[in-house]
């Protein structure tokens, strides 16, 4: 089964961007879904360090970075990599306090999470099968 341009492009693990070749674009139809550019992964994470330097504060470094993750874990992982010491205190402590405090504000992707509520008991079962990846065991 050959994925669509939009599956590739949604997906983390696959969408690398700009850094799709001219052959890839054409490959998987990706041509019209992206800017016209061809960027090498180097080009992108200085052209997303520089984005990421605009921020004002920790908390808006945070939710570019964590929206980075969201749409290319290649792009994240090597800008991160880059940068890891300037990076933890945004993506972790004392950063993630803030991110923590104003979860339901700043709600933007949930990362496959599932929700669970104490208060309501009874479709947490339901909410456990319809969790991402999830494996039940009854």
């Amino acid at each position: 089964m050959q994925l669509t341009a939009q599956q590739i492009i949604n997906n983390p693990f696959l969408n690398k961007g700009t850094a799709f070749t001219k052959e890839e674009r054409d490959q998987y139809g990706l041509n019209g879904v992206l800017p016209p550019a061809v960027q090498t992964l180097d080009q992108q994470v200085a052209q997303t360090y520089a984005q990421y330097l605009q921020k004002p504060s920790a908390l808006e470094k945070r939710i570019f970075l964590m929206d980075i993750f969201n749409h290319n874990h290649v792009l994240f992982y090597a800008l991160f990599g880059q940068h890891v010491a300037e990076f933890m205190p945004i993506v972790y402590d004392p950063t993630i306090a803030d991110t923590i405090e104003n979860y339901s504000a700043l709600f933007i992707d949930p990362q496959n999470a599932t929700y669970l509520s104490i208060e309501d008991q009874d479709h947490i079962e339901d909410a456990l099968k319809l969790a991402p990846m999830a494996v039940i065991f009854v």
